[in-house]
């Protein structure tokens, strides 16, 4: 029987960040322009002490107008007309493990998905114990990448919409092929 310890997952100042974002899975809160939204998330990390480069990737469904929105408002759009879910996370996946070897300086990596699977979850883990800062919104024991209170109420705070409420960020793993 291993032991799990709960990582504390923080985003580390002086680092190039980067975000990997489901759109389909974490839309942006009604009454919220992707603008605004773009604009919060960089503030958000800047407000952890991160004030380098921040880039974020938006794996957006094939609707050119959406976008065209999404490109408009600065995200790195990411998209393929024949890709369902499945084929969308291990893009991600792929996309993710290439810029963190096109970026070899220790990172920060958070992910917005909700079927991160063991695959990559155990990768994410090894990029952890490699000195990567990895934040993700779906998590396992088992990848000994157990977010922080701090960690979950900050990647859930990105996601405030206009009057307060959010979507909760619950940590807990899906199923990859449900």
């Amino acid at each position: 029987m291993s032991v799990i310890y709960n990582t504390p997952l923080i985003l580390h100042a002086g680092r190039k960040t980067c975000v990997f974002w489901d759109v389909e899975d974490y839309p942006i809160p009604d009454g919220i322009d992707p603008a605004s939204f773009y604009l919060n998330i960089k503030e958000s990390i800047k407000k952890q002490g991160c004030h380098e480069e921040v880039s974020i990737q938006a794996y957006v469904p094939d609707d050119d107008e959406l976008r065209r929105k999404y490109e408009d408002a600065g995200f790195i759009i990411k998209s393929d007309p024949h890709d369902g879910k499945d084929e969308r996370i291990c893009t991600m996946f792929v996309e993710l493990m290439l810029w963190a070897h096109e970026n070899p300086k220790l990172t920060n990596i958070i992910v917005l998905a909700k079927n991160i699977g063991d695959d990559m979850g155990y990768r994410l883990g090894g990029l952890y114990g490699r000195g990567q800062a990895i934040l993700l919104s779906q998590s396992d024991p088992e990848w000994d990448l157990l977010p922080s209170e701090s960690s979950t109420w900050f990647l859930t705070s990105l996601f405030d919409g206009p009057s307060g409420t959010s979507q909760r960020l619950d940590n807990k793993k899906q199923k990859m092929f449900s």
